[in-house]
């Protein structure tokens, strides 16, 4: 970059951080980092600095939609400033996904803080520096997983993807979020997207009172990708890509989301067909839900031209496997054409690997394969699978033909998918829905998914695009 246009650079930045009210000496430590923070960012470090202040916030939040720069915000409020001006302090960066928090701290520090003179243990992910101060990567991967923090004393804590826990586990965690440094008081920094089991503390915590301006202990800065000038355009493709609930709490940081249908994209009219003749050359495969007092569901697929089609439904309760095995190996020959054993792959629950059913004591799963069936796990994370569908659902108002379409001899599910509702403790998941006398259960819905993660859309892509956004 030329010297005028690095110089005009600093200049609007530095009048970005005036505007919104970020100390000389705070502005002075990020450009000597080269860390130039954008807009939504200066808000964020002139809460922080808030935050020394009798009366000023003691909880800071960042929330919205994916792609908004919540981390490098955090990373370097932490790293950059807080750490450098506080000798001798601890603090505490928790993130859900350890792996991803470490190497996002890695990219950082070679951008921003690289040249500030610390000791950074890549094992351990933790920052030394020379004036005493450290802080340390934690992560979690269950709500048991923050025991190990709690009890410890962190004047600076962080918690991102912060409504991935329950309000009671956040609670015990921040009762460590204390200091016996007298000129240095405690505060927490908190990123989020709406969604997630702590989905309705955050919005009652911090989102609530910044739309009523009545904010005292917590701050809320909205933030977007659409403000984020480094985004990349593959990513904003993939925003672009999410249809029905996803794309409202992901794409549009919608904090207003309730429960209420889950597939809002799901239509009848345009997702079930008539069916057609499966010809050997279509790539095929089985899914499976067990069940005895709930139905066994079982859904054949195949694939073409990039589009699935679930073509064959078995949809029985209270029968046993050797019942069951019968009747899809007639399925199989009568529609796919072959045998069960030339089916690409045949998953199905864990739970059929697990329940013993015999006086052999064999497992269900062994049941089948005493009979040529030979089952193999599913992929059973519900979050993952409810995103594949509505993405393979496409959306007709935004213009995202489907890719996945239902046979109208599968009733069972097609009467099953629109039932289906969002979970209102996890907005991004379907709630869970077992039959009862008074309503069908969702075992054609989990059959149907189980197979449709079988081939999941754009893998490659899906995996760049979930990786942290600068």
């Amino acid at each position: 970059m030329k010297a005028s246009s690095q110089r005009d650079l600093l200049l609007r930045a530095a009048e970005e951080a005036k505007k919104a009210g970020c100390p000389k000496s705070q502005v002075k430590r990020f450009f000597e980092a080269g860390y130039i923070p954008q807009p939504q960012q200066w808000q964020f470090h002139a809460a922080a600095r808030a935050a020394d202040k009798p009366d000023g916030p003691t909880r800071i939040a960042l929330g919205g939609d994916r792609g908004g720069a919540k981390s490098h915000a955090i990373i370097a409020q932490i790293f950059i400033d807080d750490m450098q001006r506080y000798p001798g302090i601890y603090a505490l960066y928790l993130r859900k996904v350890g792996k991803a928090a470490r190497k996002a701290l890695e990219q950082i520090r070679a951008k921003t803080f690289g040249t500030l003179p610390h000791r950074f243990n890549s094992n351990d992910g933790t920052v030394s520096y020379p004036n005493g101060s450290s802080g340390v990567i934690g992560h979690f991967r269950t709500e048991s997983d923050i025991d190990k923090y709690v009890g410890l004393e962190f004047p600076i804590m962080a918690l991102e993807e912060a409504t991935q826990l329950p309000k009671t586990a956040v609670d015990l965690l921040f009762g460590s979020n204390r200091s016996n440094l007298p000129h240095v008081r405690p505060r927490g920094y908190f990123g989020a997207n709406p969604g997630g089991i702590g989905h309705q503390w955050f919005k009652q915590q911090f989102v609530i009172p910044h739309r009523q301006h009545k904010q005292k202990e917590t701050y809320f800065i909205p933030v977007s990708w659409r403000q984020n000038a480094f985004i990349s355009q593959a990513y904003i493709n993939y925003l672009n890509s999410l249809t029905g609930i996803l794309r409202e709490i992901w794409r549009d940081g919608n904090w207003d989301v309730t429960a209420g249908s889950f597939f809002t994209n799901w239509s009848e009219d345009i997702h079930v067909i008539e069916p057609f003749e499966i010809t050997p050359d279509m790539p095929a495969w089985a899914s499976m839900d067990y069940g005895y007092t709930h139905p066994t569901a079982v859904y054949f697929h195949v694939a073409w031209q990039g589009i699935i089609y679930t073509v064959v439904e078995h949809c029985h309760a209270r029968r046993l496997p050797e019942w069951h095995a019968e009747k899809i190996h007639q399925l199989s020959s009568q529609v796919l054409k072959r045998p069960v054993s030339d089916l690409i792959s045949f998953v199905a629950g864990h739970d059929i690997f697990a329940q013993r059913c015999d006086a052999e004591g064999r497992t269900v799963a062994d049941q089948y394969a005493a009979h040529g069936i030979h089952l193999s796990r599913a992929n059973i994370d519900r979050q993952a699978g409810a995103a594949e569908m509505l993405k393979r659902l496409g959306s007709k108002d935004d213009g995202i033909p489907p890719t996945w379409y239902i046979f109208k001899s599968c009733t069972q599910l097609i009467k099953t998918m629109p039932l289906m509702q969002t979970d209102p403790r996890r907005p991004e998941d379907v709630l869970k829905m077992d039959a009862s006398e008074t309503q069908d259960g969702d075992d054609p819905y989990d059959a149907a998914r189980y197979g449709i993660m079988e081939r999941p859309l754009q893998a490659k892509e899906k995996n760049e695009q979930f990786m942290m956004s600068y």
